[in-house]
């Protein structure tokens, strides 16, 4: 771990720290390998009060990588075409109450893009305009999830696959009388098989489950019943308060974080508040199952009959 300039504290026991003495608009290529570390070390990052000019943000997002486009379905910004805009506001009794135990349906625990076959690397979300109250946003750590599984479990999460469908997460593009053009989009875009279980070689070979219920309903192989019970059950494991952190934004806060290892979620109780959030993603790459990684050799690593 690299020495960081700037104050890190951290704010649970399992992820999340703010940093603080950062400006973004400062940052640069000279800062990543530090910013990369801290990511890794803590999952999330929380950065208070930076311009909330979307080209500040694109510009820590190039930190970590290529930029990506906004979305694979939506339009970006006018000026900035990489910033998605989240708006909303005038949330009603009924918004909360329709929602299934993973918040489907008006918000959700989810991974960023895993329905495309390069998953985004990065994603960082910043405050444009918040309620008074509300609308925080949670994070949960879906290796230290993994970690905690019994060994059984773990080698039978290693060998398993999801299809990832962007068409349950979009599925009122499909009704009648919904937008023609949206809705050709979303049907020319491919189910995506991704492993249950990733590995993120930078990180010495740690394992996170890959969980996203707003596109995953099932497990390749496996009855609905048992995929079902499954996914349920490798859920409660990641949402244990213990593996969670939560932000209150301000004005120009940022997030960024480590976009496989974690889930995200936003609390939709601001009421009829306005709440604006924009979006930028940096760096992609295809998901690494279990069964396709080797770790490098090492004398820690070397069974006794190899020595």
């Amino acid at each position: 771990m690299r020495n960081a300039p700037w104050k890190v504290d951290r704010l649970t026991g399992s992820i999340g720290a703010q940093v603080s003495g950062l400006d973004v608009r400062q940052t640069g290529p000279a800062d990543a390998d530090v910013l990369r570390d801290l990511v890794r070390e803590h999952g999330v990052l929380f950065l208070r009060g930076q311009s909330t000019d979307p080209a500040a943000l694109v510009g820590l997002a190039g930190v970590f990588g290529d930029v990506l486009p906004a979305h694979p379905l939506k339009p970006g910004l006018p000026d900035h075409p990489e910033v998605l805009a989240n708006q909303t506001g005038g949330v009603r009794p009924q918004d909360v109450r329709c929602r299934d135990a993973h918040n489907r349906h008006g918000t959700n625990w989810h991974v960023d893009g895993t329905f495309v076959r390069e998953v985004p690397t990065y994603s960082l979300l910043q405050a444009a305009r918040v309620p008074p109250v509300g609308g925080d946003t949670l994070f949960a750590d879906l290796a230290g999830a993994y970690a905690v599984l019994s060994a059984p479990l773990r080698d039978l999460a290693d060998g398993l696959s999801c299809p990832h469908d962007v068409r349950l997460l979009y599925a009122d593009w499909l009704e009648p009388g919904a937008d023609s053009l949206r809705r050709e989009k979303l049907l020319e875009m491919p189910v995506v098989s991704q492993p249950l279980v990733a590995v993120d070689e930078e990180a010495g070979g740690r394992r996170s489950l890959v969980l996203n219920p707003n596109c995953v309903r099932v497990i390749e192989g496996l009855s609905d019943l048992e995929s079902h019970t499954l996914l349920e059950l490798f859920m409660q494991y990641t949402l244990v308060p213990e593996r969670t952190v939560r932000w209150r934004w301000a004005e120009g806060d940022i997030a960024l974080w480590d976009n496989v290892r974690l889930l995200h979620n936003y609390v939709l109780d601001h009421g009829a508040s306005s709440r604006l959030i924009h979006r930028a993603m940096a760096g992609s790459a295809p998901l690494k199952p279990v069964r396709s990684w080797i770790p490098e050799m090492s004398p820690s690593l070397v069974m006794p009959s190899d020595r």
